[in-house]
């Protein structure tokens, strides 16, 4: 099913969670009739498929009109699904200037191969990154549209302590007036506690491990390894499922460097997969050379010391960096919890 208003709630702020019902609400509003049309429109099988799965019923409590509100919530939850299959499809478009750089207010602003802006380029705001009067937003990393708020305050941090420069994927879809933007904010803390680094020095072959989600099918698997003066971090994070022929993960990777005890690189991805490819990705664990040949890489953010006059990242501001990316991953969250 294609939705008429796919792309209006996919620009706006606001998670089709929210927005679905104000636009619902207010007759006035120019999306209204579009959004009656798919509500209208769901194939009735569909529907009953998608309240079994999901339990519906269950959230509807005593609503009057059961059949609109299983229909709202079948909107709501496909909206979600598709605005993220359509943002990895523009994320994957690596032309001279894909969305949102193809904007006239970005035409002097400079990215590198990967899609990626230096954030000094940029006015940084609570939520969002200011360029003349719009407003853009970091891009999501997984399908939840405020996946990247805790993020974008980790970066947000380590540019305060540290005087650095990141760079940085912008969410295709998102450009907003200034004057309009009005994000959510959210209590939720993601904390981790420093680690222990003096283990971590004196390591002399790998150390890793994996976890498996069995709540939403997914694994997690990370590495810390030696390499003369460096240990290289990596961690990943990716379903065992595809969802309609293309999985994403959430891939982490990071050098600590043993002479000055900084972090001299840093870097968050979103990587693709097929449904061939993530079959073959289950095989290895991320610290295996063949993992690398698989999927296709999405970068979201990306530190370097050689881009700031050889300044690094604090360790601690390293570790918020991981836990925010890494945001409802509740075992990564106790790996950094304490110390290993």
């Amino acid at each position: 099913m294609i939705f008429k208003t796919l792309d209006y709630f996919a620009r706006n702020v606001m998670d089709p969670m929210y927005e679905v019902f104000e636009v619902l609400d207010d007759r006035n509003h120019p999306l209204h009739n579009d959004l009656m049309l798919d509500i209208e429109n769901i194939i009735e099988d569909d529907l009953s498929m998608f309240v079994k799965s999901q339990q519906i019923d269950g959230l509807l409590g005593r609503q009057e009109d059961k059949n609109l509100g299983r229909r709202i919530y079948y909107i709501i939850f496909n909206l979600q699904h598709e605005i993220t299959n359509a943002r990895i499809l523009k994320l994957l478009n690596f032309n001279d200037s894909p969305e949102p750089y193809n904007s006239n207010n970005l035409s002097t602003i400079k990215i590198d191969k990967n899609s990626l802006a230096a954030t000094n380029q940029f006015d940084l705001k609570k939520c969002g990154f200011q360029y003349n009067n719009l407003i853009y937003e970091l891009c999501p990393t997984n399908g939840g549209s405020n996946s990247s708020y805790w993020l974008y305050q980790a970066i947000f941090k380590s540019i305060i302590d540290s005087g650095v420069n990141f760079k940085i994927r912008l969410d295709p879809f998102r450009e907003i007036e200034s004057e309009n933007y009005q994000p959510m904010t959210y209590r939720m803390i993601v904390h981790g506690k420093p680690l222990n680094w003096e283990k971590l020095v004196g390591l002399r072959n790998e150390d890793f491990g994996q976890w498996f989600n069995e709540r939403d099918y997914s694994i997690t698997d990370y590495v810390w390894a030696p390499a003369d003066d460096e240990i290289h971090f990596t961690c990943e994070e990716y379903s065992i499922y595809s969802q309609k022929e293309m999985t994403t993960s959430r891939y982490f990777h990071a050098i600590f460097n043993k002479k000055t005890g900084g972090i001299k690189h840093c870097d968050g991805a979103i990587r693709v997969y097929n449904d061939f490819e993530i079959l073959l990705r289950k095989n290895f664990h991320v610290r295996q050379a063949e993992v690398r040949k698989v999927g296709k890489r999405i970068k979201i953010f990306q530190f370097d010391s050689q881009d700031n006059l050889n300044r690094e990242i604090l360790r601690e501001d390293f570790t918020q960096l991981v836990v925010s990316f890494f945001v409802w991953n509740n075992d990564v969250q106790n790996y950094f919890s304490k110390n290993i």
